[in-house]
């Protein structure tokens, strides 16, 4: 799906990425560790074209690309991001969050708002959800507004999702709600990037474990019959 060569980013003198090379695969989930200061954040920024590299190369489903800004990477190539903070509207609907900035429009600026109301329901029952798309996300739990975040990348069909720390904000009781919308996506034959510290939820769904260290990979891990002591000793 995508292919990272090589890529280096610096800031002043300090190298936040030296020389990262990954491959990542359609129907994969793939985690990527590492202490504060690893070069996760920086190496991510790159993909969705938050910052440019300072050399290096990426290629998309077989052709070189240059990810330069964050519409390129979400609206021409299929690379979403969904933050920690979500970046939802706590005082619109369900549907509007979907939709908010990518609204189906009817004639000329009239948005279709039955149709996007429908289609938002359709994407709640695929994720298996039991809210609906005219509830108010402010009035949703941690775990259901990751839901809608995810629900996005569904909607647009993306095809590479990265979750940052996506179980943070979730109570313990939601948390394998929101690891079993994971499964969904790769199910949705998406390659997606976990990004997290809770080390057993990376271990829970990862196909593979990226461990940063310094802004170099250090190790690429297949995830059998791996533990949290295994990856804190490769992390330190």
């Amino acid at each position: 799906m995508l292919s990272v060569r090589d890529v280096v980013k610096a800031f002043g003198p300090v190298r936040a990425v030296d020389g990262v090379s990954l491959d990542l695969f359609p129907r994969e989930v793939v985690g990527i560790i590492g202490d504060n200061g690893a070069g996760k954040s920086t190496f991510l920024s790159l993909l969705v074209g938050f910052h440019r590299p300072d050399s290096g190369s990426m290629v998309f489903r077989g052709r070189p690309v240059a990810i330069t800004s964050p519409r390129i990477a979400r609206n021409e190539l299929g690379v979403e991001m969904i933050y920690q903070n979500l970046e939802l509207s706590p005082d619109l609907t369900v549907w509007e969050n979907l939709f908010l900035g990518e609204e189906i429009k009817r004639i000329g600026i009239f948005s279709d708002r039955r149709r996007m109301r429908n289609r938002a329901a359709e994407i709640l029952r695929e994720l298996n959800l039991k809210i609906g798309p005219l509830d108010i996300v402010s009035t949703l739990s941690g775990g259901e507004k990751q839901a809608v975040a995810i629900g996005r990348a569904i909607l647009f069909e993306r095809d590479v999702v990265i979750m940052d720390e996506p179980t943070a904000a979730v109570s313990v009781q939601k948390v394998e709600d929101v690891l079993g919308l994971v499964r969904r996506l790769k199910a949705h034959g998406k390659t997606v990037l976990l990004v997290s510290h809770r080390l057993e939820d990376v271990l829970s769904v990862a196909d593979r474990i990226v461990v940063f260290y310094h802004g170099t990979i250090r190790k690429t891990l297949r995830n059998e019959g791996l533990g949290v002591s295994d990856l804190v000793h490769e992390m330190f």
